[in-house]
């Protein structure tokens, strides 16, 4: 499996090979889509997906059985039947897939991201982008190198208020603005170190594949935390994510930027 040094050299070297050309689609053709993790945001994605009639919902990828299983349920209800895979490198290698929406932990981000470029695919990637800024520099140097659309799932970014927000400072009715204080704070019951303790794989469930770039450790239930209806735990392990601040507050950053 391939370790997280390697999305910062390995995947980075290979920038320099020769660029991808993919297919050039005409403008009624539909956009073939494969959708990677598909646990509480891979879920809500799918959804929106299937509701769109330019998207072809073409392929499902989760490491966990029950996710794959909930979301080819999901897709049969709106009249469509995706192929469906574990090892998400299958659906880089399909052809057939124009783009992929990618909904797993955090750090997994970055390398889907960079493989999927290379790969010939576009890209939506849930936020945050990466766990660290020098993965995101590598996946903005690979969407230029390889001519590919990657949008982070930075929703309020499309919002109008948000728009107009952005309008108003920029249009300088507030003057010189030289100072920004903006952060993220929650009640969220604490987690805790061996509370649950580390226990057997749950059936179905391909763990290796789940830590990916992470390091190798035994399956802990506050570590993996996914699911639709518990909060992500695995958001407060370094090894995965950076807590509040790359979760909600990625979305109380972004305003400042868009201004």
């Amino acid at each position: 499996m391939i370790e997280r040094r390697t999305i910062l050299t390995g995947a980075g070297a290979a920038l320099t090979t020769s660029l991808f050309t993919g297919r050039v689609k005409g403008a009624n053709d539909r956009i073939a889509v494969g959708h990677i993790g598909l646990g509480a945001m891979g879920t809500s994605n799918l959804g929106f997906a299937l509701r769109l009639p330019d998207v072809q919902v073409a392929a499902l990828c989760d490491v966990y059985q029950p996710h794959l299983e909930r979301a080819v349920t999901n897709a049969g209800k709106a009249g469509v039947t995706p192929k469906t895979v574990k090892d998400f490198r299958e659906i880089l290698a399909d052809k057939s897939i124009d783009a992929v929406c990618i909904s797993t932990p955090d750090h997994w981000h970055a390398y889907m991201s960079i493989e999927a470029c290379k790969n010939g695919k576009d890209v939506f990637v849930e936020k945050p982008s990466s766990v660290y800024v020098e993965e995101a520099q590598k996946m903005v140097q690979a969407a230029r190198k390889y001519n590919r659309v990657v949008q982070a799932g930075t929703m309020q970014r499309s919002g109008g208020y948000f728009k107009k927000a952005a309008e108003l400072v920029k249009s300088g009715i507030l003057g010189e603005v030289t100072f920004v204080h903006t952060w993220q704070s929650g009640a969220v019951k604490k987690q805790g170190w061996g509370k649950p303790a580390d226990a057997p794989v749950p059936a179905g469930l391909n763990w290796d594949m789940w830590l990916g770039p992470a390091p190798k450790v035994p399956f802990n239930l506050n570590r993996w935390g996914v699911g639709v209806t518990t909060f992500p735990t695995f958001r407060y392990f370094w090894d995965y994510a950076g807590g509040a601040m790359t979760d909600w507050g990625v979305h109380l950053i972004d305003p400042v930027h868009q201004c």
